[in-house]
């Protein structure tokens, strides 16, 4: 299994420590920052890393050789010539992270946490969908489908049987048995009743209830708003 960490910064909020070292290798607990991440990773099963360097990439080069022959794994390096952004990076190193098929993590090298990677994994497998990204502290019931390109925020709750496919659903909502969700955002603090289909970019504000078996097509609903009957038209919800 693989793993993309995006190391290419500059690190300018940690100067004038990061003029001497990359971000990165700046130590947290006595141990560089990028290392508590792929020692996390080779524990979750990860056996090739690469990073995508830019800044002081020698250095991070010269440090990650030995810890590759430590951790026995393999570990890569892509080079971004000009700042990419965070999706550029990806896609630079589409030919080393694609070349089985298989899925692979990609992470920022400046997150220090109690790396779920097991759980995560094991969730995305479980829904085989193309990309999962779910708050650890979601709650997600049984036999749900998420997925494609679904985020799903903190204190989320999913109750079961829900069908989501690429949302958005932000912190603190929830999500009733047996709706179905396509290209959608809703908010935070959000509610979404039993049996309730929504699509073709509806979008929820802060605090808005969508009752029971109602149907929104392209609703755009402003904050604090109820829902208590079918939107089948695209329109603003004052």
């Amino acid at each position: 299994m693989k793993a993309l960490i995006l190391v290419g910064g500059y690190g300018t909020r940690l100067r004038p420590l990061t003029l001497s070292v990359p971000k990165p290798l700046v130590e947290f607990c006595n141990k560089p920052i990028l290392l508590h991440q792929v020692e996390a990773l080779v524990k979750a099963g990860v056996d090739h890393v690469v990073l995508a360097v830019s800044y002081m990439s020698e250095l991070l080069e010269r440090e990650m050789r030995v810890q590759e022959q430590r951790l026995g794994i393999r570990i890569s390096l892509s080079h971004e010539k000009e700042p990419l952004g965070t999706a550029g990076p990806l896609a630079l190193a589409r030919d080393l992270l694609n070349d089985d098929g298989e899925p692979f993590f990609v992470l920022n090298s400046d997150v220090i946490c109690d790396f779920p990677f097991k759980d995560l994994l094991q969730f995305h497998r479980n829904h085989s969908k193309e990309g999962t990204i779910v708050d650890p502290t979601a709650q997600i019931g049984e036999n749900c489908t998420i997925g494609p390109n679904v985020t799903i925020g903190a204190g989320v709750v999913v109750e079961d049987g829900v069908r989501i496919k690429r949302c958005t659903v932000l912190k603190g909502s929830r999500v009733r048995s047996h709706s179905w969700l396509e290209s959608c955002i809703v908010g935070w603090s959000s509610s979404v009743g039993q049996w309730v289909r929504m699509e073709n970019v509806t979008v929820l504000g802060e605090d808005v209830i969508v009752n029971d078996e109602l149907y929104l097509n392209g609703a755009n609903v402003l904050p604090h708003k109820s829902i208590n009957e079918s939107v089948p038209e695209p329109r603003i919800i004052m």
